[in-house]
């Protein structure tokens, strides 16, 4: 489904565990990153769009559908492959690339279907 600026599917909602509002995003594919760690591919769900300039070195939350330990991870950068990302991507089609840093471990387990919470600070 598209997004577009105007339109209802963009909501302000906090999070029930916080009381900063945060953008919640699915995990549509995880791959391993160029130099470690892994690339995303990101759907937004519901919240509020981070401007693309404040995700850098941000620190995400990404819980697994199973109910297991949430973690965190943080931003390292944009993949180059999809072409420089922007907000108008963004609100176009609700899709973000991110490379992420994480543990060996983590980078095993984050698949398809995961939640990834970005809290708006």
């Amino acid at each position: 489904m598209p997004v577009d600026q105007n339109d209802n599917y963009i909501i302000t909602r906090q999070d029930s565990s916080s009381s900063r509002p945060t953008a919640r995003f699915t995990v549509i594919e995880a791959r391993s990153g160029p130099h470690g760690g892994l690339t995303l591919k990101l759907r937004f769900d519901s919240g509020k769009l981070p401007k693309i300039r404040k995700l850098l070195n941000t620190t995400l939350t990404a819980i697994d559908p199973k109910l297991q330990e949430p973690f965190e991870l943080e931003v390292a950068g944009f993949p180059v492959f999809g072409g420089k990302p922007s907000i108008d991507r963004l609100y176009r089609t609700g899709r973000i690339d991110l490379n992420v840093n994480c543990s060996q471990e983590e980078s095993k387990q984050i698949r398809s279907g995961w939640q990834i919470l970005i809290d708006l600070k």
